[in-house]
């Protein structure tokens, strides 16, 4: 059995308040969608682990069960999930965007919400693919950008995630 060694390392969440479906001063004449906020450069943050949180969701890197063997395809999982009557903004431009090292091919590079396994108010979860061509140790790295929305705001994330897969 293969096992895989789970690193991550977060860097970069920025904040940025924006109302998200909060209680008009006016009656409008049509419903209103939720706003996409514009995001903004990402802030430095020091590593805290395979798991990130706040009040407003966790961001989790997983590797696939029963670990990788050479040439043969490989998923690992990106999930992000929202906490205390926080959700996922389905109008922000959600994006994963991974690079990997020599001895690893990713089929896409880059995903989006549309390129999710499950993508609902509550949680994503993004399956991304990969084919590791040598044994080792082999590290990916993802930025993952999302925004959390609760009834008077929504904040953009953005994270930079590693994630260092054992191939056998």
């Amino acid at each position: 059995m293969n096992h895989s060694t789970l690193s991550l390392s977060l860097v970069g969440l920025l904040s940025f308040g924006v109302a998200c479906g909060g209680e008009a001063t006016s009656p409008p004449a049509e419903p209103s969608a939720e706003p996409a906020p514009t995001p903004a450069p990402p802030a430095n943050v020091e590593a805290s682990g395979p798991r990130a949180e706040d009040e407003s969701f966790t961001l989790e890197a997983r590797p696939e069960e029963g670990g990788y063997t050479t040439g043969a395809l490989g998923r690992f999982g990106i999930h992000i999930e929202g906490r205390g009557g926080w959700h996922l903004n389905h109008e922000f431009p959600v994006s994963v965007d991974v690079t990997a090292p020599a001895g690893v091919q990713l089929p896409r590079a880059s995903l989006s919400k549309e390129d999710a396994a499950e993508f609902v108010d509550e949680r994503a979860r993004f399956d991304v693919p990969f084919t590791p061509s040598a044994a080792g140790e082999h590290e990916v790295q993802a930025v993952v950008s999302f925004a959390m929305c609760n009834p008077t705001s929504c904040v953009p994330k953005t994270f930079a995630v590693a994630l260092a897969l054992n191939v056998e």
